[in-house]
């Protein structure tokens, strides 16, 4: 099934949301982008959503509800969980890294200063999960 072909990017950094999303406008122009600065606001978001984001970039290290929560609390949804999420962080410690793949996330991605390999990472990430990779039937 193709994908609805909405990303949202979750990040506390205005700076880097707007960076992620000319990326993102630049690799895959036909998909739309939501930008949220916190997972709360992505959360509360979600219910008025039809159909659901085809992707998740997450941010790991936020205040109040972190990277870390709101995933956990997107793979507790029966419909959420389904979305596959990508991690994106600064610096994660290996044990930070292993606890986001033990709660369900799909992918972690560091936040590479080079935007040359940050460009061609999000390129990637785009072309895969918004292109290439076939979803659930119920997204």
């Amino acid at each position: 099934m193709k994908s609805s072909g909405l990303t949202c990017i979750v990040d506390d950094n205005p700076d880097f949301r707007i960076l992620i999303h000319h990326f993102f406008t630049q690799s895959c122009p036909q998909h739309s982008i939501l930008l949220f600065a916190s997972g709360q606001a992505l959360l509360d978001a979600l219910p008025q959503m039809s159909p659901p984001p085809s992707l998740i970039l997450l941010d790991r290290h936020m205040p109040g509800l972190d990277g870390h929560q709101t995933l956990e609390l997107l793979k507790q949804h029966p419909i959420y969980k389904r979305i596959p999420v990508v991690m994106i962080s600064a610096q994660a410690s290996r044990k930070e890294i292993d606890g986001c793949y033990e709660s369900g996330v799909n992918s972690f991605l560091s936040k590479n200063p080079d935007f040359t390999s940050l460009q061609e990472a999000l390129s990637t990430v785009c072309r895969y999960w918004l292109d290439l990779n076939l979803i659930p039937s119920a997204l």
